[in-house]
């Protein structure tokens, strides 16, 4: 069994460019803290 532990991540703009049809046509910015 592997256990791993990651800092949680909270993005507070963006997060569009998840998607293909979002960052073909536009720009992508995240702020994430």
């Amino acid at each position: 069994m592997i256990i791993t532990q990651t800092p949680l991540r909270v993005s507070f703009l963006g997060g569009g460019t998840d998607f293909r049809e979002y960052f073909l046509h536009e720009e992508g910015w995240v702020l994430s803290c």
